[in-house]
Formats: C-alpha cells, sequence, structure tokens
C-alpha cells in the first residue's frame, strides 16, 4: 500500500509536469502558427484593397506580362521570397505564370483558388493546412499568393526541441520532490489503516489517538468524530431513502413532500415555478400551499386509501396535482405520515383536447354546409320538371361550386394530414429565389389589379436555395392572395425578397384591413378565421396559413405576422438557404 500511494503521488507529479509543458508547447505552436496565419492574411488584405484591385484591373486588360511586372514591383509588399510565391491564372484555371514556375506548374487546386475562380476572394486559411494561400479575382485573371510554412515549421520544431528537453528536467525534479513528499504523507497514514478496517467493519468505537500533537494526532480525532457522525448519518439516511423512494416513484414533474404536520420537507424546481406560493422548507405548510388551491386537508388525504387529485387553473395554466401519502419511520420508530404532492402542468394538454373538438366541429360545419347546397339544389333540378332551363343551369353550376369547395377542403385537409405525418412528397432542388418570387408577383398580378391593387415587387438579390420551390410558391402565392382579399379596394402590397446573412427572407406587406391584436395567437389555427363571414364569402376555408406554417416548418422555415387593425398587415417568411432537406416520400 505504502509502495502503491507513493507511487502514484510520483506519477502524478511527473504526469502534471509533462501536461502542463505540453499544454504550454501547444499554446505555443499554436500562436506561433495563428500568428503567421494572421500576418499573412493582415499583409495580402492589406495590399489587395480597393483601389490597388482596380489599378490591377486596368494593368490586366494590357496582357498578363505588364500585370506580371506589376505584381513583382510590389513584391515586398507581398512579402514575396522563397517560402512565399505568386501565380496568375486565367478565369479558366490554367496557369499562366508566376515567381516561380517549378512550384507554379505543380500547383493544385486549393478552395480559396477555386472560390477566386468563381469570382469570389478566396481567403479561408486552416492550421492543419500546409499551407498558406490567398486567391483575389479580377475582370480577366486571377491572382494567387500562396506560401509553404516552411519557416513556421523550422520555427515550430526549434520550440519543440526546446519544450522535450525542458520536460526532462522538469520530470527529474517533480521525481524527486513527488518522492520525498509521498514517504513524508504515507508513513503516518499506514498507523491509521488497521483502525479504519475496524470502522468499515461496522465497529464504530474511538480509535486511540496519537500523542505527539502533530497533524497526524489532530487527524485521528478528526477520524473518530466522522466514526461518530456516519453513524449517525447511516440512521438519518434510512428515513431519508423511504421518503425519496416515494418521492421519485411519483415524480413526473413538479413536486412537493411535507411531514405529518404539514411543514414543507422538500420542494424541487419545477413546483416552485407553477405554484403561486412562497415556499420554504420547514417553515411553509401544507394549509398555506395546497389548501387555498384544492380545498383539500392533509388529514383528508392521509384517510383516503386511494391517491387523490385536482385539477386547478392558475395564470392560463391548467395543473394537475396528485396527492401519495408518504410513510415513514420517526426518531422513535414509530410510523410518521406524511403526502407527497406531484404537480403536473396538463395546458398544451388540454389545449390540444380543445382544439381537436374544434377541429372536428369546424370540418363536421364546413362539409355540411355545400353538402345541404348540392342536396337542396338536386332535389330542385329532380322535382321540378318543368324548370326553365337557365334555372337548372344555374342550379347545376352551384352544385358543382359547392362540389369543388368541397374538393378543396378535403384535398388541403390530406395536406394536413401528410404533413402532420411527415409524409408529404418534397422535391427539394435549389432554384434562384428571385424567380419563384417573380413567378408569383406575375401569377397574382392580374387579379390585384382586378381589386384596382398596386402590386410591388422588391427584389435585394435573395440568391439560391435549396427547397420544394412548388411547395414554397403555394405559401407565398396564399400569403398574397389573403392579402389581396383582405385590401380595400385602390390598395398597396409589396413582396420583397432578400439576403440575411445564412437565410432567405420574403415579406408581404399591405395596407389592408388589419388582424385585431387578439386574433394574432390563433391566426395559423386550423379554420380559425378572424372575419368567418366574410372569409366564407370569398371562398376560404381558414386552412392556408395552417398549411403555410406547416410547409415551412417541413422547411426548417418560420413565419410570422406583424399586424395592425386598420394600418396593415406584414407577412415575413424565413427560410434557411442551405439546409439539409431530404426528400420525404409515402
Amino acid at each position: 500500500m505504502k509502495r502503491s500511494l507513493q507511487m502514484k503521488m510520483v506519477l502524478i507529479m511527473a504526469l502534471l509536469a509533462v501536461s502542463l509543458m505540453l499544454v504550454v508547447g501547444t499554446m505555443l505552436v499554436n500562436n506561433v502558427t495563428s500568428f503567421f496565419n494572421d500576418d499573412f492574411l493582415r499583409q495580402v488584405e492589406t495590399f489587395f484593397d480597393e483601389q490597388t484591385l482596380a489599378s490591377l484591373n486596368e494593368v490586366g486588360k494590357g496582357g498578363v506580362e505588364p500585370l506580371y511586372a506589376r505584381l513583382e514591383l510590389y513584391s515586398t509588399q507581398l512579402g514575396i521570397d522563397t517560402y512565399r510565391n505568386f501565380y496568375l491564372f486565367d478565369r479558366q484555371g490554367i496557369y499562366l505564370t508566376g515567381s516561380n514556375e517549378e512550384l507554379g506548374r505543380a500547383l493544385s487546386v486549393t478552395p480559396n483558388l477555386l472560390r477566386a475562380l468563381n469570382g469570389e476572394t478566396g481567403s479561408s486559411l486552416r492550421k492543419a493546412e500546409r499551407y498558406m494561400d490567398y486567391a483575389v479575382a479580377l475582370d480577366d485573371y486571377v491572382i494567387y499568393i500562396k506560401d509553404s510554412k516552411d519557416e513556421v515549421r523550422e520555427l515550430t520544431w526549434e520550440i519543440v526541441r526546446l519544450i522535450i528537453e525542458t520536460m526532462v528536467v522538469t520530470m527529474v525534479i517533480a521525481v524527486a520532490l513527488s518522492y520525498l513528499l509521498a514517504r513524508t504523507i504515507t508513513n503516518p497514514i499506514v498507523q491509521l489503516t488497521a483502525g479504519a478496517q475496524r470502522v468499515a467493519g461496522g465497529d464504530f468505537d474511538p480509535i486511540p489517538s496519537a500523542s505527539s500533537g502533530d497533524e497526524i494526532s489532530t487527524l485521528t480525532e478528526t477520524f473518530n468524530q466522522m466514526a461518530q457522525t456516519l453513524k449517525t448519518t447511516l440512521t438519518d439516511s434510512e428515513n431519508e431513502k423511504n421518503k425519496f423512494e416515494t418521492i421519485f416513484l411519483y415524480l413526473t414533474d413538479g413536486v412537493a413532500a411535507f411531514d405529518g404536520e404539514g411543514q414543507l420537507l422538500n420542494v424541487n424546481r419545477a413546483a416552485r415555478e407553477m405554484l403561486p406560493a412562497e415556499m420554504a422548507e420547514g417553515t411553509s405548510t401544507f394549509s398555506q400551499i395546497i389548501t387555498p388551491l384544492t380545498g383539500l386537508t392533509q388529514q383528508e388525504l392521509q384517510n383516503s386509501a386511494e391517491p387523490l387529485s385536482r385539477e386547478v387553473t392558475l395564470d392560463k395554466r391548467i395543473l394537475l396535482l396528485t396527492f401519495a401519502p408518504l410513510t415513514f419511520p420517526d426518531e422513535a420508530g414509530q410510523p410518521f405520515h406524511g403526502v407527497v404532492v406531484v404537480i403536473h402542468d396538463v395546458t398544451e394538454q388540454r389545449r390540444l383536447d380543445a382544439s381537436r373538438r374544434e377541429f372536428i366541429a369546424n370540418v363536421s360545419h364546413e362539409l355540411r354546409t355545400p353538402l345541404t347546397n348540392i342536396k337542396s339544389y338536386t332535389e330542385t333540378v329532380v322535382e321540378t320538371e318543368d324548370l326553365p332551363e337557365e334555372n337548372r343551369t344555374a342550379f347545376l353550376h352551384v352544385v358543382l361550386g359547392e362540389t369543388d369547395r368541397m374538393i378543396r377542403i378535403v384535398k388541403d385537409l390530406l395536406l394536413l394530414s401528410r404533413l402532420d405525418n411527415d409524409k408529404l412528397d418534397l422535391r427539394p432542388q435549389r432554384f434562384e429565389v428571385e424567380r419563384m418570387v417573380r413567378q408569383v408577383y406575375e401569377a397574382m398580378r392580374m387579379e390585384a389589379a382586378g381589386r384596382g391593387h398596386a402590386l410591388e415587387l422588391d427584389l435585394q438579390e435573395p440568391g439560391s436555395m435549396l427547397g420544394d420551390v412548388e411547395r414554397l410558391e403555394q405559401v407565398l402565392t396564399n400569403v398574397v392572395s389573403n392579402s389581396i382579399k383582405y385590401t380595400p379596394e385602390g390598395g398597396r402590397i409589396r413582396i420583397q425578397a432578400r439576403r440575411d446573412q445564412d437565410e432567405v427572407v420574403i415579406s408581404v406587406e399591405d395596407n389592408g384591413i388589419g388582424i385585431p391584436e387578439k386574433d394574432l395567437e390563433r391566426i395559423f389555427d386550423r379554420f380559425y378565421r378572424v372575419d368567418k363571414a366574410r372569409s366564407r364569402e370569398m371562398g376560404g376555408t381558414g386552412l392556408g396559413l395552417a398549411i403555410a406554417q406547416e410547409i415551412m416548418e417541413a422547411h426548417q422555415g418560420k413565419i410570422s405576422i406583424a399586424s395592425k387593425l386598420g394600418v396593415g398587415t406584414t407577412v415575413t417568411l424565413r427560410l434557411p438557404s442551405e439546409t439539409q432537406l431530404p426528400a420525404i416520400k409515402d
């Protein structure tokens, strides 16, 4: 044991020394690499400013020779030396000339060079690469700067050699000191081993204390105190075990435990957040916290043979409180009865239940109206033999229109069902957002003009993205159609598409009737309509925005609405341009 502990301490000190040197060495190497990378990038970016690029473009119009001569003139500013060279390519990626012809003809296409060939500036540097490079595109040529990092590697190896030498000296010192320290500590500890083994066997009698009066004597006295504390703790732990086994048995959300006198024993964080009363363990009581909410007393719960539950509503939240008896022995070993309260937040569950009932009612209502009309007009046509032909035709057109309305409702419901079950057949492809938005604009322009609206288009280079273009057109068409429908005659509707970092943002702004603030939180609910009479008159079913939201979420995007009653509405679509979007088949 003695040798084992000493060896551990020696190894720990040695490992600590080695680890420290490795950390320091790694930091030094990384800092050196970062310094060279940053210095290289700063130097070339400072040189290739807008004025210099414009000048190089003018020189490049005269051919590659004048451009080469100009770059050679600036070789000092670029740091061109045996490690760093510049090269010239045409825009098709063919090597033309450079400051080192041998290296230039052996160059491979790097990510930065590829970006420059695509018209961008290649400035990405990675520490792991064995080179630093920078590429910038001119009108007819690409200037490529490449540094071999040989200078960095030479300096790095010098640092590594220095670290290894330092590490060897440090380890020798650490091993010697740790061995002396281990002997000083472990020899007195052996004397306590026998007493510790007795305590481990359940014998808590005090260990004879050394009379030296040093730290070992203090350690022995502390060990005796610990043994007595351990004996007391084991008794208390048995009681705590029974209590917490019951708590964890019912634990699903918030939990509060009360003893037989009604005092609060334990409460978790969730229960504090759910219940309005201030709760302090040891002072708060059942009658202060639970009784005002449920009307139940602790005595009623203790006399109940089965767990009880109560549902209460607090600040728009619905809480289900489940009560369970808690029994554990007191210090005298007598049964001690308490109560565990488990609190579940069922707000969302109740909301979903209500939404489900409302959805069924809405579907029934939406289908009943056209079915009633179909039945009425059909009966009239069938039962009235002398019905004028023009009336018969008009009635049949009504039946056809109501049938189309039912078909639209059923198709929308099927689409929502596919979305709910992740079975929507998405066909992701990369497309130009500007083209998609313009197609919607052209498709809706006549409808807007028919209502006297000014439909405006503002395209701010939204770029391309990956997605199902047909589904996204469906979303945008639905949003624009709503703006046209709910904007008084002579209104203004503006479609804007732009880029916001890695997102595509499409917004539709109108100066229509707007949406009341109380309706905004439910505007995406299925079959929900702000003005039900007007929506039905215009052929709306209340499913369009619900479908739009589901399609946006399938594309990992977001749709939001900002509106002010009587002022207008702005609908914003935010879509990631580079999201991974797999095709989902039936």
